[in-house]
């Protein structure tokens, strides 16, 4: 029996995103909370916070863990972990053991990769700490449940683990294994910020999304459990912004209501944006609803609408209609919260008017809601869902290994696999992602690093006339931003050798 109870946890670099900001490793502390009430030590490398990463991460190796814990994404993200295990195999024999996004939409391809111990396919949060149990008492891994590994040369599947119904019976993240103070979720106030989930899972079922296929159903924390969480995120860290990470945080709306209840009685307020609120849910709240949203703290709520054609709108199985996003955008445009509206564009069959028609109905809630504004992002098939398979009809390739997956980042991924789109097409919508993040003064507080504000206060002016327009031809700023990236690629490489 290995007696170091020991556990290194490690957050690979994002990528682009982290010009943005720098938001808590939320997986990783979920991951973290079992073992760490069970005995564990849990070190955690932040690759997105460490130049030196490779030294600081000799240094955790030298202390023997039992295992080493790394997530990623679908994307950018999975070259950095890949540069990070390969370097862990030139140092120590530890078992690697890969969980988050990708590695539950691929488990078995992932395992399959050499450096890859073992993989888990859903939910860690229990399943880590058996993994490590198993481990350290030299017990067969056959009956850890939600797993896959390597035996005799085979990948060995365990079986589906139960999903956690009852999500309070969870300890409290171990926030003590972060350097608080050097994550920036966003820029809205005085004090610290901090990534909060109240729920987990959406219970809709847009055919593009990954939320039903990651988490199938929607769990939520008590609302007792969540102010007991922000009140220690206050006394211990100084934190007085929250960002809620949940998919659906009003998933039932009566727990909402008494949230906000809670939180605008607290006697030391925080301010708060929430990452995923429907449209159809703001229309349910009465006015007395949004006075107590107000009173809450509340600075900003992202809410998808997708698209602005009808056709497209159906299509994507969204489950509330455009009448609702007008419906809700009247009623918050009476008060002065931010609403970022985020839409796609570049879906399978979506023709050059959807598109317009799209940025047309965007244009238009800003003009109702002067603190609205809107991003659009370019489609990518999902593993799992029901527009990945529509994706390879209309000549996606499916990547055939973890390392090919590396290059289906949003906005570049047509560079390496075919699709639906032309290069016009492809260009057009480059070009509509990148001017919709700088043509609304409203998400300038979303950029939390100085040169990108730099950039957002030379670049607006443009942006804003081009988006307006809808002007999207000569988009030089497309050699601006590839020679941004190059730049950026080559410190990075110098910086996080």
């Amino acid at each position: 029996m290995n007696n170091n109870k020991r556990i290194l946890l490690i957050q690979p670099r994002t990528g682009t995103w982290d010009t943005m900001s720098i938001r808590f490793p939320e997986s990783l502390l979920a991951v973290a909370a079992v073992p760490s009430v069970k005995g564990y030590k849990i070190d955690l490398l932040d690759q997105r916070l460490e130049k030196n990463w490779k030294t600081k991460l000799t240094g955790f190796l030298a202390k023997n863990p039992i295992l080493v814990g790394l997530t990623s994404m679908t994307g950018e993200q999975i070259g950095h972990m890949i540069d990070i295990i390969n370097f862990i195999k030139t140092v120590s024999p530890v078992p690697i053991v890969f969980g988050g996004i990708h590695a539950i939409l691929l488990p078995k391809q992932s395992c399959a990769h050499p450096y890859i111990d073992i993989v888990c396919e859903g939910e860690g949060d229990f399943t880590l700490y058996e993994i490590a149990e198993s481990l350290r008492e030299k017990k067969s891994l056959h009956n850890v449940k939600g797993i896959y590994f390597k035996e005799d040369g085979e990948i060995i599947y365990t079986g589906k683990r139960d999903i956690i119904n009852d999500i309070d019976i969870l300890p409290m993240p171990p926030y003590e294994i972060l350097s608080v103070d050097r994550y920036r979720t966003f820029e809205i106030g005085q004090g610290g910020s901090a990534t909060v989930f109240t729920s987990i899972g959406c219970p809709f079922k847009c055919k593009f999304c990954a939320a039903p296929v990651l988490r199938p159903k929607w769990r939520s924390f008590s609302v007792e459990r969540v102010m007991d969480n922000i009140q220690f995120l206050q006394k211990e860290y100084n934190i007085s912004n929250i960002y809620f990470q949940d998919d659906n945080i009003a998933g039932s709306l009566s727990r909402f209501r008494k949230l906000i209840c809670q939180m605008a009685n607290m006697d030391k307020k925080v301010k708060w944006g929430a990452m995923g609120i429907r449209a159809d849910a703001i229309c349910r709240l009465a006015k007395e609803d949004f006075d107590i949203l107000l009173e809450s703290g509340c600075h900003n709520l992202d809410i998808g609408v997708e698209s602005g054609s009808r056709r497209i709108n159906n299509f994507v199985n969204k489950g509330e209609s455009l009448e609702h996003i007008i419906e809700a955008n009247n009623k918050l445009a009476s008060y002065p919260i931010k609403v970022k509206y985020t839409f796609m564009i570049g879906f399978p069959t979506e023709t050059e008017k959807e598109v317009r028609e799209s940025i047309d109905f965007a244009t238009s809630l800003c003009k109702t809601n002067l603190n609205a504004y809107v991003l659009f992002f370019i489609f990518v098939p999902v593993k799992g869902t029901e527009f990945y398979n529509l994706a390879i009809e209309y000549g996606f390739k499916e990547p055939k290994s973890l390392e090919e997956w590396k290059h289906l980042q949003y906005e570049k991924w047509h560079e390496k696999y075919p699709s639906w789109l032309n290069d016009k097409e492809i260009k057009r919508c480059r070009a509509v992602s990148f001017v919709s993040y700088f043509a609304n003064d409203n998400v300038k507080y979303k950029f939390t690093s100085l040169p990108l504000k730099i950039i957002f206060t030379l670049y607006n002016p443009i942006a804003k006339i081009r988006f307006r327009k809808q002007f999207f031809l000569f988009f030089v700023e497309s050699y601006v931003q590839e020679s941004i990236f190059k730049i950026k690629s080559f410190i990075e490489k110098k910086l996080y050798r």
